[in-house]
């Protein structure tokens, strides 16, 4: 979702590393691919081609001394701890090096044929999906769930977060902000993270302990500006969100997004949905 920076010197040394992935990692790039970029270059990522297929390669940059935490650890992390049957990328290998004070990890994946379902992380058009997507959907984020959260795995969010983000988004509600229930989560799930007709979660660099519910609560959310397939979502995770901890994550999800309204259009967007929703939540709890 993000664009070619504009600063032609990481461009240049993305674009080197890249290529220097593809020699310790013994693959090439595959012909007429187009690449992807994270934040600011600090990934790049395309399709590749190895003795056994096609691939996807991704390299990560930070300076050195700033390498390190969640999210540089994720994916290599998430493959060692999710169990095989969630749908997702399975991680084939991996290289680290340094170069002129930059430190760079490689990570080679499969490569995922089914088109995301969104282009961007809101829904903003019907798509049909089968019902066993969504069945693979909700046991997918059961089971992820229900995994033992590694010893050492930072959360997505903190409880002190949890704490000032919401009243300060959502306003004082006299809501118990506490969070009892911490299980893994995917962290990011979305519409551009999920891919269709076959389903495959992609993306799980930032996946960590959450409040329960939170990926039920997160993909509801993107979901908004649709709502016969809202209401679907809400349907399928009806044994996380209809619960005190599914509305806790509810309503940090929508703080969330509402401090991302600031600072990128796709949230700007997604904005009067969540107040809308916010305000329904809120009525609830207030009335229950």
């Amino acid at each position: 979702m993000f664009f070619e920076p504009d600063d032609l010197d990481v461009r240049e040394r993305m674009h080197a590393a890249f290529a220097g992935a593809t020699i310790q990692l013994g693959c090439a790039p595959a012909s007429d691919a187009t690449e992807t970029w994270g934040h600011s270059g600090r990934t790049i990522g395309a399709p590749v081609t190895t003795s056994s297929g096609n691939a996807w390669l991704r390299v990560l940059e930070a300076p050195v001394g700033k390498e390190g935490g969640k999210l540089w650890t994720g994916t290599q992390e998430a493959a060692a701890t999710l169990p095989m049957e969630i749908p997702r990328p399975r991680l084939l290998a991996s290289a680290d090096w340094v170069d002129e004070g930059y430190a760079y990890r490689a990570e080679l994946s499969t490569y995922v044929t089914a088109p995301v379902c969104s282009p961007t992380p809101d829904l903003t058009e019907h798509i049909t999906l089968p019902d066993a997507w969504w069945s693979r959907l909700h046991r997918a984020a059961s089971t992820v769930a229900a995994t033992p959260v590694p010893d050492d795995r930072p959360r997505v969010i903190s409880q002190d977060y949890v704490h000032r983000t919401i009243p300060r988004y959502l306003g004082e509600a006299g809501i118990d902000t506490t969070v009892h229930h911490w299980t893994l989560a995917h962290g990011d799930l979305h519409w551009a993270n999920l891919t269709s007709p076959e389903l495959t979660i992609l993306d799980w660099e930032g996946f960590g302990p959450a409040p329960h519910g939170f990926d039920a609560a997160h993909i509801y959310a993107y979901t908004l500006p649709v709502p016969e397939l809202a209401a679907r979502i809400r349907d399928t995770f009806a044994d996380v969100l209809a619960t005190r901890d599914g509305r806790l994550a509810e309503l940090t999800v929508a703080a969330i997004l509402l401090q991302a309204a600031d600072r990128d259009p796709v949230h700007a967007r997604l904005a009067p949905h969540v107040r809308a929703h916010t305000q329904r939540l809120l009525e609830h709890h207030r009335d229950s």
